[in-house]
């Protein structure tokens, strides 16, 4: 029996290539029958080449549905609908058993599916989507993320397995809707985002690599700050520039790279309200293949996110990259499982409790620190973030329920 994989992400987005096809590629080569179908936007034919040649040597079968998002809010159901019509047609046709989706609004089919086809229904939750859009969002916007939410619950409750980020989330999701379960741990798989290692290994790059990447970028001081991913408003860019300016106080040569692909004005008129000069602040957009020998190049990286309900299920893909990669983190606490995993002693990384200078100086001094003495090895002591543990979780889902 095969598995009918739904994803409203495109497998040729970014997060569709670290955080989709990788799994897929991995529980392919455990044997498992898989069937995908994805929204891809236009304009990706090279990756959309690359992908298909890819699934075709792991014997994926994949069907793709043109992604849409305008007008707004019709455009994406309109998606919606196409994705359900192909794996309707899927389900029906071939005999699939299993329906494993991607994220909230794939798992309104999948739902759906598990009530009228009598298909298993494996709710892949990611995030609190209805309840950060309860909280953020206004008129329409709003009313949406209230239905989602009227939703969320029989969607739990009919859910075979619910595969979740982080333990706080399944820990919140279980007090909401199976408080009469009595054991509502055995509905749960977590499965933090994880990173390919053999990727993102430093031990991979020469020095003549990383001299490289630091003469491309201009780099000259140190030690060097990093952030990695993308800016939006859930992520504390004025906190984070007031951690850097509490490291230039402790190292006055030290710089500042960003490693994003948008979010450039906004850094550098942060930067300028802070008063510090524009050469110490480096912005680099770069594609995937690059960023390992970057992140080389840093000595710690931080990770401020708004923390709210809605940041309950929130793993960062860049958390695992970095571990990989050895690189110390500074994080704030409420997000995700982050409390319980940030640990000097076992990733010589640091949470902040709060952004006052006080709290942003002793975590430098922390990093700094441990930076000096090198005792801990964050890249071994943080195997479960690799990608081999992320299949390995997803395959024993797959295996109770298609021996179920």
């Amino acid at each position: 029996m095969s598995v009918l994989y739904i994803t409203h992400d495109g497998v040729t987005d970014h997060i569709g290539r670290s955080q989709v096809a990788p799994y897929l590629l991995g529980l392919a080569g455990k044997g498992f029958q898989l069937r995908v179908v994805s929204a891809e936007k236009a304009g990706r034919d090279e990756l959309v080449g690359r992908y298909q040649k890819l699934f075709d040597e792991a014997g994926i079968s994949w069907i793709r549905r043109h992604y849409r998002n305008t007008p707004q809010f019709v455009g994406q159901a309109a998606t919606l609908l196409e994705l359900r019509r192909a794996a309707r047609a899927i389900v029906r046709s071939q005999g699939v058993r299993v329906v494993h989706c991607r994220s909230f609004i794939p798992g309104i089919v999948g739902y759906e599916f598990k009530r009228t086809l009598g298909t298993k229904f494996i709710f892949d939750f990611r995030d609190f989507v209805a309840d950060g859009g309860l909280v953020k969002s206004r008129g329409a916007r709003k009313l949406i993320s209230a239905g989602l939410k009227k939703i969320e619950g029989p969607m739990i409750r009919e859910a075979d397995k619910i595969v979740c980020l982080t333990h706080k989330a399944s820990e919140l999701l279980s007090s909401w809707y199976l408080r009469d379960d009595p054991r509502p741990d055995r509905r749960f798989q977590i499965v933090p985002c994880c990173a390919d290692f053999s990727h993102f290994d430093r031990g991979r790059l020469s020095a003549a690599d990383i001299e490289s990447a630091r003469a491309k970028l201009g780099v000259r001081g140190k030690p060097i700050l990093l952030y990695l991913g993308s800016l939006g408003p859930d992520y504390l860019l004025a906190e984070m520039i007031a951690l850097f300016l509490q490291l230039l106080k402790a190292r006055p040569n030290s710089q500042f790279l960003f490693l994003c692909n948008n979010g450039k004005e906004l850094i550098e008129a942060e930067c300028a309200a802070g008063n510090i000069p524009p050469g110490q602040v480096l912005f680099r957009s770069a594609d995937r293949d690059e960023v390992p020998s970057l992140i080389a190049l840093a000595d710690m990286s931080v990770i401020f996110i708004r923390a709210d309900v809605s940041k309950a299920g929130c793993s960062p893909t860049k958390l695992a990259e970095l571990f990989a990669c050895g690189v110390p983190v500074i994080a704030n606490s409420g997000v995700g499982d982050m409390d319980s995993i940030i640990a000097l002693e076992r990733n010589g990384s640091v949470i902040v409790r709060d952004f006052s200078d006080a709290s942003l100086s002793g975590a430098i001094n922390q990093i700094l620190a441990f930076n000096d003495s090198k005792r801990i090895n964050i890249r071994e002591n943080s195997r479960e973030f690799a990608l081999e543990e992320g299949v390995a979780r997803y395959a024993t889902v797959y295996s109770e329920l298609l021996a179920g």
